[in-house]
């Protein structure tokens, strides 16, 4: 198995320009998760806007903080694609589809997808690192906790590395 390579988290904590566009994009696709989100709830009890916030905070580029905040969307909110199509820039709604597969939905073609664009793999990675975290995870139910793992290490391997490598940059102190 080829191992993937986390060399693009290096990057962590550097931004990547502070250009306007990007602020009110980034400000915009917020408002559309929080939208999408409201009332909602994980199952963890949490509310559902937690996730995106956490896998977001854990990237350091513009571009992957905004696919981050809106790859849960899609499934959850009535405009979908279609409501992101307004404002979200081609090359990022390519991002956002490539990840519209729930988290334990991938198939191979899926991993294709997102091993070709490197936006929604980042995002990928960040996303399945949140969502198999040990803190988080210990406070779900056994069957849903075994559940997520499963998916998680399910996830790694198509993406062509392990939960662990995945783990270890998203990791709660």
């Amino acid at each position: 198995m080829n191992t993937l390579s986390l060399t693009h988290f290096s990057q962590r904590g550097q931004r990547q320009g502070d250009d306007s566009h990007s602020s009110l994009l980034l400000a915009d696709a917020l408002r559309f998760a929080r939208t999408a989100c409201a009332g909602k709830r994980d199952e963890a009890g949490e509310a559902a806007i937690e996730h995106p916030l956490r896998v977001m905070a854990a990237l350091a580029r513009e571009d992957e903080k905004v696919v981050a905040l809106l790859h849960d969307t899609c499934a959850s909110s009535g405009p979908g694609l279609a409501g992101l199509r307004g404002f979200v820039p081609n090359r990022l709604l390519m991002a956002v589809t490539a990840l519209g597969h729930g988290f334990e939905e991938t198939d191979d073609i899926s991993f294709r997808f997102l091993l070709a664009d490197p936006i929604a793999l980042a995002v990928k990675l960040a996303c399945v690192g949140d969502l198999t975290d040990p803190g988080r995870l210990a406070r779900l139910d056994p069957f849903t906790r075994r559940r997520r793992e499963i998916a998680g290490a399910a996830a790694a391997r198509g993406l062509g590395t392990t939960l662990d490598a995945i783990r270890t940059p998203f990791a709660t102190p």
